[in-house]
């Protein structure tokens, strides 16, 4: 739904608009983690991730702690894209090494099953 094109009395408030995207993003985080496999559950939970949505589709991000869990996150993209096309959309990952290691990385999840 397009809000622009509604009367400015039958907007959501920018308030509950963020309130309801947290919530929107907490429920498919949860949906996500729980399709996951045992093995990409322990991965994640070695890491700080999160999964947004901007309506275009999913990003996964992922913030690894050390060079080890950063090797094997991209050793791991292929089943994180398997995971984050079970949704509708453009799906994208984007890996933070850890701090004074690198830059982010970014990529879209049709680019990452070369990995």
């Amino acid at each position: 739904m397009n809000w622009s094109s509604l009367p400015p009395d039958d907007q959501p408030s920018l308030e509950q608009s963020r309130e309801l995207q947290w919530e929107f993003d907490e429920v498919v985080k949860k949906y996500f983690y729980q399709a996951c496999d045992r093995l990409t559950q322990k991965l994640l939970s070695r890491c700080g991730w999160d999964v947004i949505n901007d309506f275009k589709g999913l990003t996964l991000i992922i913030i690894c702690p050390n060079q080890g869990i950063n090797w094997h996150i991209v050793r791991h993209l292929a089943t994180f894209s398997q995971y984050l096309q079970q949704w509708p959309g453009i799906a994208k990952i984007r890996i933070y090494p850890p701090p004074g290691t690198g830059s982010a990385m970014e990529i879209s999840v049709a680019e990452s099953w070369g990995y």
